[in-house]
């Protein structure tokens, strides 16, 4: 009789092995047992577990020293994850064939993997290599060095376990009668929207808020996107604006599950759009996790072309609206098995996912990989145990504070959200956000303006976003760094300034301003205007005792070069300005060249040199005492006064 593997639920795979027709330890089955053995191998086939025990209970009655009716026996608790009894009847069957069948001590060790028995199934493992390398093949004994390398791993994991107290979020979000998954969390903490299977049937959205005292309401059916159909696996921008989810077996669909996204407009989400042929195939595409910008789109596939079974794939969305084409993630975090479940987190760096693929600790776990400064990935790295286990765990969801995570957990037959916190070893960088709004300083009515935003550092990249027909604009930042950024629309004076989110930053305390742009024509009177109408240029920087422009100042300078571009009757005067360490003569001779520095950049930008005046007030002009380090930094600075 051949041995035969079946997938059962897509968890666990059963293989059964082969019962000789020869006598085993004077014991031959007769051939109406055979029968009926087969008779049982197909009531597994058809997950009628019982009723095979019941059958295959009397066969080892008839014949107690054939060892092979108790591997069946043994697969057959295993399945229903009867683990010790599993162990008991392969453990008998071992002695019973003293040894000789080495697929035996494979077949423990899976069920002590599955069990939580690390170090055990690393004992049967190696049996199981031994037995292998006395008489197998080449391909059994790679197999089993590559478990027992794998078990080696588990067990390491296993005796170093995190802290680990995963809390369910309670009853407005979690039911009995209903399955509750992929949890996302808003910016501020206060909305969770997760994905629910209605009676375990229906999949839609619904929404919940935290109250005061921390728990959250009973939750609502998303408004707009959700419909008779099934909506799940969703990710939402920072803003809350946009929505991208996984939709299968639509009338509209590319492939067998599609990505779909919708818009809030007004407090509504949108009907849902395919995302179109570029992002989806006629193969699957699912589990969405777009960044917090919504520039990026990660997701799973198993498009042709692909490194194994699912793989993970990035796209950059395009100035229109729409999504670039779908780049492959690489060997360095795809394998031959599936890479599912992605999540990237608001650092912009780090990528939490859900592999079959690599050493872990049974079924699938989770994994983290962060992007290097030169863009590669870094070799990920197992999440450890508890917060992996013999059962697979995915749809990881984290804060912005890197602390708190949310993910789903099987219960019996129930899937409930729970959240716990994120040990330090395993937490992303801490983020916050910014949240800015933009009104024209005359009327008070909202603006849709640019929203330039840069980090102070190196070769670091330019964002720029438009404000909403609001006037509203939130990003999401990680902390430690020094950001530049500026505000434009055509007909105003730019509004520039920087910020620092060092470490000891409060992420519960993000950033909220009002920016009051002012139309060009009255831009003497802007409230941060000083005496003589100038305007400081908060981003501009110079090298220490020099003129020498850092390579971030050209990003503000270029605004203003495009303010005078828009208004070509218009010309500029710029001032150096300086503080009172060193001589008055050496700091008017500072502040000359700097602002001389300036015009040159400006002209080099295509304004004309006779609209550039170019001064130097040196010490001459501070707008605060020089006797603190805060005040020295104000006092030097560059300013812009527009003449008409």
């Amino acid at each position: 009789m051949p041995r035969f593997c079946l997938r059962l639920l897509g968890v666990l795979l059963l293989c059964y092995l082969a019962v000789p027709l020869s006598a085993q330890a004077g014991q031959e089955l007769k051939r109406r047992d055979l029968e009926e053995l087969t008779a049982v191998q197909s009531l597994m086939t058809l997950q009628r577990f019982d009723d095979a025990t019941l059958r295959l209970a009397k066969l080892i009655k008839k014949y107690p020293k054939v060892a092979e009716l108790y591997f069946l026996e043994g697969e057959i608790d295993q399945y229903q994850h009867r683990y010790p009894e599993a162990i008991a009847a392969i453990t008998r069957g071992i002695g019973l064939d003293g040894g000789k069948t080495d697929r035996a001590y494979r077949m423990l060790g899976d069920v002590y993997t599955q069990a939580g028995e690390y170090a055990a199934a690393l004992r049967e493992y190696e049996a199981y290599l031994a037995a292998a390398r006395s008489g197998g093949r080449a391909s059994t004994i790679d197999a089993a060095r590559k478990l027992v390398k794998q078990a080696r791993t588990v067990a390491e994991l296993a005796a170093h376990p995190y802290p680990f107290a995963p809390t369910p979020l309670g009853p407005g979000v979690n039911t009995p009668t209903s399955l509750e998954y992929f949890p996302s969390l808003s910016v501020d903490g206060q909305r969770l929207i997760f994905t629910r299977r209605v009676d375990r049937r229906q999949e839609d959205f619904y929404e919940s808020t935290r109250q005061p005292d921390g728990t959250w309401s009973t939750a609502v059916p998303l408004t707009g996107v959700n419909t008779s159909l099934n909506e799940g696996a969703q990710s939402i921008t920072a803003d809350g604006n946009y929505l991208v989810f996984t939709g299968c077996g639509r009338r509209e669909g590319v492939g067998g599950c599609d990505l779909y996204g919708s818009t809030r407009v007004g407090g509504r989400w949108t009907e849902a759009v395919n995302l179109g042929p570029v992002i989806n195939t006629r193969y699957s595409e699912s589990q969405p996790s777009l960044s917090q910008d919504g520039s990026l789109l990660f997701f799973a596939s198993n498009r042709e072309g692909g490194l194994g079974q699912d793989d993970l794939y990035v796209a950059g969305r395009q100035p229109g609206g729409g999504w670039g084409k779908p780049v492959n993630l690489g060997p360095g975090i795809n394998t031959a098995a599936n890479d599912r479940y992605p999540f990237w987190a608001a650092d912009n760096k780090t990528l939490y996912f859900t592999t079959s693929g690599r050493a872990g600790m049974g079924g699938a776990d989770l994994f983290k990989t962060t992007l290097s400064e030169s863009n590669q990935w870094q070799p990920p790295v197992n999440l450890g145990y508890p917060i992996n286990t013999p059962g697979e765990e995915t749809n990881l969801f984290i804060a912005l504070d890197g602390k708190a995570a949310y993910f789903s957990k099987g219960v019996a037959d129930d899937i409930d959200i729970y959240t716990f916190e994120l040990p330090e070893a395993l937490r992303p960088v801490a983020a916050t956000y910014v949240e800015v709004t933009v009104v024209d300083d005359r009327t008070e009515q909202p603006l849709v303006a640019d929203v330039r935003l840069q980090p102070q550092t190196p070769g670091s990249r330019v964002t720029v976003r438009a404000t909403d027909s609001d006037g509203h604009y939130l990003t999401v930042l990680p902390i430690g760094l020094e950001y530049g950024f500026t505000v434009e629309k055509s007909g105003y004076v730019f509004y520039s300034d920087h910020f620092s989110l060092t470490d000891t930053f409060s992420v519960t305390e993000p950033f909220k301003l009002m920016i009051r742009l002012q139309p060009v024509e009255e831009l003497a009177s802007a409230p941060e205007a000083e005496a003589d109408g100038a305007i400081v240029l908060r981003n501009v920087f110079f090298a220490t005792a020099s003129d020498e422009l850092i390579g971030l100042s050209t990003e503000e300078l270029d605004r203003l070069a495009t303010l005078l571009r828009d208004q070509p009757d218009v010309s500029v005067e710029i001032a150096g300005h300086t503080d009172d360490v060193g001589s008055e003569t050496a700091n008017q001779a500072l502040s000359e060249r700097r602002a001389r520095r300036v015009k040159t950049y400006l002209e080099s930008q295509g304004i004309a040199a006779e609209r550039i005046t170019a001064v130097g007030y040196g010490e001459t002009r501070p707008v605060a005492p020089n006797t603190t380090e805060e005040g020295r930094a104000g006092n030097r600075r560059t300013t812009f006064r527009l003449i008409f």
